[in-house]
């Protein structure tokens, strides 16, 4: 009679079982409003007033305005003169120069006509997780992108 030797090894795995309980949040952070640093204040103003953006706030200074800030209903950014910035704290901007800025809108056919009259860095398109986009630079050099949600299909 044959006998057949069988070695079966054993691989034992190690589970670290995830974290069942979150830390609680000790904060509450109310909102986030980015400074972006300009040369030009006024011309931000203008280039907001186009996609419907008013400036209920501005402080001036011997150039023009020094600080704005630009807002619509939920949406508010905050422009500050790269001079009066440096003027402030010139350790903390050091290295600050563009920002990226994204903006859910309702109605893209709104955006869209205000937005071809600026440099457009990323043409309109359709991303594949169904939003129609259109990325533009505003006269600080920042970089815009505007995006209606779901509009695949429309």
């Amino acid at each position: 009679m044959k006998r057949i030797l069988l070695i079966v090894t054993g691989v034992y795995l190690l589970a670290i079982p995830a974290a069942t309980h979150a830390k609680e949040p000790t904060m509450n952070l109310k909102k986030i409003t980015p400074v972006l640093l300009a040369d030009d204040v006024q011309a931000i103003i203008d280039f907001w007033a186009e996609f419907g953006l008013s400036a209920p706030m501005t402080v001036p200074d011997d150039d023009g305005v020094m600080f704005a800030i630009v807002t619509n209903g939920a949406v508010e950014l905050m422009y500050q003169t790269k001079k009066s910035a440096r003027a402030d704290n010139a350790d903390a901007v050091k290295g600050i120069d563009r920002a990226m800025i994204y903006i859910e809108v309702n109605s893209f056919d709104d955006i869209i006509d205000a937005a071809k009259r600026y440099e457009v860095v990323k043409p309109e398109h359709m991303t594949d997780y169904g939003a129609r986009e259109i990325y533009i630079r505003d006269p600080a050099g920042n970089v815009v992108g505007f995006a209606e949600q779901g509009a695949a299909g429309e």
